[in-house]
Parts: structure tokens; sequence; C-alpha cells
């Protein structure tokens, strides 16, 4: 029989006591390696575990928030400038619908003269696509019905109530309470167009006056 010491000091038998039966020889045996192995000294203090936050997991979280930050930046300034300056066709040609900006852009040509034309204004208008109505989408249709009493088959009109307008934008038939709402159209020395989605003014009787002229608009 030999003694050996624990981790606390203490000697502990190797062989078992005289007398035990197998299953207790063997349970002690147990016992006492687990003992021997796991037990720590009296007294002795047991360093605890530091929990540390994986550093590329701050890092993917800080670049996840610039990027949503950026983004979300980058779309607010797509909803408030739209920039056009490919914008080239004749005065006179159908109006150009842009979808992001919500709003229609038309060359107004003071030779039209039709029921359905400009009402004398010359120049770019844009005007915003949501009926003064209840909100609805309005399209620029080529084969509209003109409204009784008027000529021509070229208009805006409401797919919801009927609301009719020129390409101006002025209202001639329907419930609409005013003429088609434009935004401001801002035209540098190159020619290129810019139209402030945010600068709203509710459509009137003077809308052909709110179109603008530039030498290098097309004629």
């Amino acid at each position: 029989m030999t003694n050996e010491p624990d981790a606390a000091g203490a000697a502990v038998e190797d062989s078992p006591p005289a007398g035990a039966s197998p299953e207790q020889v063997t349970d002690a045996w147990r016992e006492a390696i687990v003992a021997r192995r796991t037990r720590a000294p009296e007294g002795a203090a047991v360093p605890g575990a530091q929990a540390r936050r994986p550093e590329g997991a701050a890092s993917s979280r800080r670049s996840f928030i610039r990027t949503s930050f950026w983004s979300g930046l980058g779309l607010a300034l797509l909803g408030t400038f739209a920039a056009l300056g490919d914008f080239i066709y004749p005065r006179g040609a159908d109006p150009i619908a842009n979808p992001q900006g919500q709003f229609w852009l038309a060359n107004l040509d003071s030779s039209n003269t039709r029921d359905s034309g400009p009402g004398g204004g010359v120049g770019l208008i844009a005007l915003w696509r949501k009926c003064p109505h209840l909100g609805c989408t309005v399209p620029w249709k080529i084969d509209a019905a003109p409204p009784k009493g008027f000529t021509g088959t070229d208009w805006y009109q409401c797919p919801c109530h009927g609301s009719t307008y020129t390409r101006s934008g002025i209202r001639v038939f329907g419930p609409a309470p005013r003429s088609m709402d434009t935004m401001a159209i801002e035209i540098d020395d190159a020619g290129n167009i810019t139209v402030q989605t945010g600068a709203r003014t509710n459509g009137g009787p003077d809308n052909p006056e709110r179109a603008v002229t530039h030498p290098r608009l097309p004629t």
C-alpha cells in the first residue's frame, strides 16, 4: 500500500481497506481518483472565466449600422431629387413619366392650340402624378375620350373618378378640387435638369406660366 498526497496535501490511500467487498472497492477507488483530479486545495482561489465579445461580431455590427445609415440616406435623397441630365426630346412630344419621383415631365409647345394642349405655356413643367381628388395615380392617355364640349384625345385622365387635365395639368372635368400640382424645376448651364420633388405647389390656372425655359432645351 502506498500513500500519495492529493491536491490539498492530504494523503490518499491507493489500496482498498481490508475486508471490503469488490463492489465497495471499485466505488471507493473511483471516488478517490475523481477527488484527486478535481479537488482544489483548501483556501485556494479558482480563477473565473472571462466572457469576451468576439471582435469579428462587433466589427460586423458596426459595418452593418454604417451600411444601413448610408443606404437609407441615399434612398431619401433619391426620393427628393430626380436628376434627368439626359432628358432630350422635342417640344410637343408626349410627357415622360418618372415613377421614382412620381411626376410627369412635359415640354410644352405654344403652337399647340388644342383644348388638351399647354394653354400657351412654353418650356418644361413637372406635374405630380397624384390626382388632387383622392390621390390616384393619373396616367397620360393619347386616346382618351374628351370631356363634353372639348376636343382632342391626349389628356391626363384619372382612372378612379374621371378627372381630366390638359398637358399643363389644368383641370377641365371631374371631381378634383384643383388642377394638378406642380414641382419646382432647376436647369444648370450644362443643360442638366433637376426636379425638386419635395417642392410642390398646388395646381392652379397659372400652371402654364410655371413652365421653365432654358437656352439648352430642345425646340
